[in-house]
């Protein structure tokens, strides 16, 4: 049932009503106050696409309008977390191509996700089960991020794509790396593994992969939860606000860039050479 506006209830969502419209988007599973989020692609490993892309803007805004939701965690399916794009759909057959992508299908929802995330006003715990190579900030802009030893974080826009890297990772990899690392790795393509990640603070615990997930839900129920209500939602919105700060200072204008190169060149489409590996 869609929702009516009810001028005597403030708005909020339910697990029971959501949970089916993003069935093939994410897994969910709630005990005691803890969402269990598992993106997937058709039941495997999540894959990329514009629909996905568009679509975590109102997922996160159902997931943080449900009340009863206290801490979120957030894990992908199989052997990675997201390190592939779906070939057959992130062009779909009926883009209107007479319209500017870029902007219609990009950067209007590339400037909005990482908001979308950071306002997400209860704990967050990641666990990465595998490599990520795009979008890694649904990951690492939780508040605890626990990973695989096989997971691995590399950036393939300049050197797979062809595309600028600018599109909100450059402003994770400077805080996480600093300005002269961050800059090299993002025009190298380089390979941050595990245990980098873990040397940089970026990971808080790398594990063997089957016990990610249990750990990720140890500590939602024994750090996360002991807190009261109140102090678990003031203690995130008062840690993650350094990156709203950052994301808001420097997303539009950094994705205005990345999404002009690749609109000014002839012939080729966004992400296209990553489509053809």
């Amino acid at each position: 049932m869609s929702y009516k506006f009810d001028k005597t209830v403030p708005y909020r969502t339910h697990l029971e009503q959501y949970r089916e419209t993003w069935a093939d988007l994410a897994h969910l599973r709630r005990e005691d106050g803890i969402l269990e989020v598992r993106f997937h692609w058709n039941g495997g490993p999540w894959r990329w696409n514009e629909a996905m892309h568009t679509a975590l803007v109102p997922f996160c805004a159902d997931i943080s309008q449900d009340p009863e939701n206290e801490c979120i965690i957030i894990t992908g399916t199989g052997d990675s977390f997201l390190d592939e794009f779906d070939a057959e759909t992130v062009l779909a057959s009926d883009t209107d191509h007479s319209r500017l992508v870029t902007y219609d299908w990009w950067w209007r929802a590339a400037t909005r996700v990482p908001g979308a995330i950071i306002d997400i006003p209860v704990p967050v715990v990641s666990a990465i089960n595998g490599a990520v190579s795009i979008h890694p900030e649904i990951v690492l802009l939780a508040d605890v991020v626990i990973a695989s030893e096989e997971t691995v974080i590399i950036d393939r826009h300049y050197q797979e794509a062809g595309v600028a890297p600018t599109d909100g990772i450059n402003i994770l990899y400077e805080k996480f790396f600093g300005p002269n690392l961050a800059r090299s790795a993002l025009f190298l393509g380089t390979e941050i593994s595990a245990a980098q990640a873990l040397q940089f603070g970026v990971f808080a615990e790398v594990l063997p992969a089957e016990q990610v997930l249990e750990r990720a839900w140890e500590i939602a129920r024994t750090k996360i939860m002991t807190a009261s209500r109140i102090h678990r939602r003031m203690t995130r919105e008062a840690l993650i606000q350094p990156y709203r700060e950052a994301f808001a200072r420097s997303i539009r204008a950094s994705l205005a860039h990345e999404c002009y190169a690749a609109q000014s060149t002839p012939g080729e489409i966004p992400h296209g050479k990553m489509l053809k590996k």
